[in-house]
């Protein structure tokens, strides 16, 4: 038996809450594609393994944690010949779970957005920004995103949706700062600084239409043969100058071709992006600088200033069980 006086959970937002209330799930309408109705961005696509785990934990509900969160349809609403009454904004996993466990009523909070259609927007994210058994994903909040600048919630620039996800305390800012990218990519929105994907670059460099303005030909990419310029061409993304300065070593000693290097910073956390520019050029010298250290010294000494010591034990098959350090005259 379903009993309100249980329910001691704390509200995640307070603006707009009426009251908990007990509802039949066949007066609720959840949608779950309709993108035009308002309803969750961040959750179009359910977790199947997560409803399962849920179908299991609300059998025994824990009225300590928040409840479902829908709103009311004044009137009703007919839908394929069934009238609805309320419609769900937050919890789309764990109403599919009381659905496969045929349920036929719960405890949801019942909200009133009227006249604050960014706010039902809002609470869908933070609702899902708890810890929860499924974490808010790039897609997730990217869709979000959309939907906010969609509906004029906020403008259609890269800013104004970094400033929107820091309302969101748990998701971790790789997922926000993913998403805040997939988001500009998919709305065209303003950014300060263009930053590109490995995939991005390479269809960069393969349109003509990008070296029209200076008459040049067209750049390699991804170690490839220059057919131009008779050089191996490689993109190198600020922070990784020194795996591309080795690729062009091991380029240069497999085919006697040298290399060139077509950089590109990462958004600069300060500074500007000439900084982030100068950056890379004097850690390309100080790499430089360090090769002809180590080629001086082997001159002089007739070796490398560095040497293979050992190797982890590591094999544990029956025949050959390794019970001590691995040395490298030891490896036949």
């Amino acid at each position: 038996m379903l009993n309100i006086k249980k329910v001691t959970r704390a509200l995640i937002v307070k603006e707009g809450h009426v009251e908990p209330r007990i509802i039949k799930l066949e007066e609720i309408y959840v949608p779950k594609q309709d993108k035009n109705s308002g309803n969750n961005p961040t959750r179009y696509e359910l977790d199947g393994k997560n409803v399962l785990d849920l179908q299991v934990a609300l059998m025994n509900p824990d009225w300590s944690k928040p409840l479902m969160i829908i709103k009311e349809i004044k009137g009703g609403r007919n839908i394929d010949g069934k009238t609805y009454y309320y419609e769900l904004v937050a919890g789309f996993h764990r109403f599919e779970a009381l659905t496969k466990n045929h349920t036929i009523e719960w405890i949801f909070d019942l909200y009133d957005f009227t006249g604050k259609p960014e706010l039902e927007s809002d609470i869908q994210a933070v609702e899902n920004d708890h810890a929860p058994a499924k974490p808010m994903d790039t897609k997730g909040l990217a869709n979000w995103l959309q939907y906010q600048v969609e509906q004029g919630f906020i403008e259609r620039t890269e800013s104004a949706m970094n400033k929107k996800v820091e309302i969101l305390k748990f998701v971790s800012p790789q997922i926000k700062t993913n998403a805040v990218n997939l988001a500009v990519n998919t709305t065209g929105a303003y950014k300060d600084v263009t930053t590109r994907s490995i995939k991005e670059l390479k269809e960069h460099l393969d349109q003509d239409d990008n070296y029209r303005d200076d008459n040049r030909s067209r750049y390699s990419h991804s170690g490839r043969l220059d057919p131009h310029r008779l050089e191996f061409g490689w993109t190198v993304l600020e922070g990784y100058e020194g795996e591309y300065l080795f690729n062009a070593i091991k380029s240069w000693h497999r085919d006697n071709r040298p290399s060139y290097f077509l950089g590109h910073v990462k958004t600069p956390k300060s500074g500007t992006v000439n900084d982030s520019r100068q950056g890379m050029l004097k850690k390309f010298s100080e790499l430089e600088g360090a090769l002809q250290s180590t080629l001086d010294y082997k001159q002089k000494h007739g070796n490398w200033p560095w040497r293979v010591e050992s190797f982890f034990r590591q094999d544990n098959h029956p025949n050959s069980r390794e019970t001590f350090w691995i040395d490298p005259t030891e490896i036949v």
